[in-house]
């Protein structure tokens, strides 16, 4: 049986988002190379299409509604109490995006070999995708992060979702709790108070935001707070049940003290995990661990030619 022999690129990218664009971009536009971009599930990464763009669309929403709501009248204006359809904001979210077809088009346009598929390391230098084998000296690991769900038991038979899920909803939950207080939650979770959720927001550690100065983190704690959504900080959901339609949260606090919450749907915002089980790292001889691909400043893996 003779070996399939690998087709050559002076650039081979794993993962279409942010990163292999403009790794892309500037490999064949800076230096003539020849690239190859491979995708296994959403062409534009994770921003133009679950994450940045879309997000943004309804944080605009909200403040706008709350605007109207509670702005307007002290500015004179008089409206009749503005209703609000999810429904219709996520059709204009799909719209917005686009289709999975345009994006993979204009990486083509722009010149790159285009490959829907599952890639995974051969060796250092070649990467298999189903029966084709691709080899280049120069390859660039894009592969992004998805949603950490955490081990909490009886998550697997109540309703959730993660900002993918989300912006996929097309019905307003009567309330939602929020596992995590950082950027992903606190942004969807005044979204979806301003819509009209009741909206509860679980952080493990003793503030929001903890990425953020002490005092930034107050004023945006107050200001959550006095918009009607509460925060219980170093507290843990322990464990959650279904409770008619919707689910009961077990939270504990640092100190063992334990209470109830209900909610209608439980969103999942508790940090990423990185997206590298499935390209064989090993093969390559790349470092990599639970917490992803080890590099150095230059983002150089300990193969060379491995980004």
């Amino acid at each position: 049986m003779t070996a399939t022999t690998p087709e050559r690129y002076d650039l081979i990218v794993i993962g279409a988002g942010s990163a292999a664009r403009e790794a892309a971009s500037r490999a064949s536009t800076e230096h003539g190379a020849s690239v190859a971009v491979i995708e296994r599930e959403r062409w534009g990464g994770q921003c133009p299409n679950v994450a940045c763009k879309p997000t943004k669309q309804y944080v605009a929403a909200a403040e706008l509604l709350r605007d109207l709501r509670v702005v307007a009248g002290e500015l004179g204006i008089e409206t009749s109490a503005p209703t609000f359809d999810l429904a219709r904001l996520k059709a204009r979210k799909d719209w917005l995006i686009g289709t999975q077809e345009t994006w993979q088009a204009r990486f083509a346009d722009a010149g790159y070999e285009t490959i829907t598929a599952e890639a995974s390391f051969a060796d250092a230098h070649t990467v298999r995708v189903g029966e084709r084998e691709l080899a280049s000296e120069h390859i660039l690991v894009a592969t992004g992060s998805r949603t950490f769900v955490p081990p909490i038991p009886g998550l697997d038979e109540v309703p959730w979702v993660d900002h993918i899920g989300a912006l996929e909803l097309t019905e307003l939950p009567d309330s939602l709790l929020v596992l995590g207080g950082g950027a992903v939650g606190l942004e969807l979770a005044q979204a979806f108070s301003r819509f009209g959720s009741r909206v509860t927001i679980v952080q493990s550690g003793p503030r929001i935001a903890a990425r953020a100065d002490l005092d930034a983190s107050a004023e945006l704690t107050a200001a959550l707070s006095e918009e009607g959504i509460e925060i219980a900080t170093s507290a843990r959901v322990t464990s959650v049940a279904s409770e008619g339609a919707g689910l009961i949260a077990t939270l504990t606090s640092g100190d063992g003290e334990e209470r109830m919450v209900s909610a209608a749907l439980l969103l999942v915002a508790s940090g990423r995990s990185p997206n590298v089980e499935e390209l064989e790292l090993d093969a390559a001889g790349v470092a990599h661990d639970r917490h992803g691909i080890g590099v150095d400043e230059r983002l150089r893996t300990n193969v060379p030619g491995i980004w």
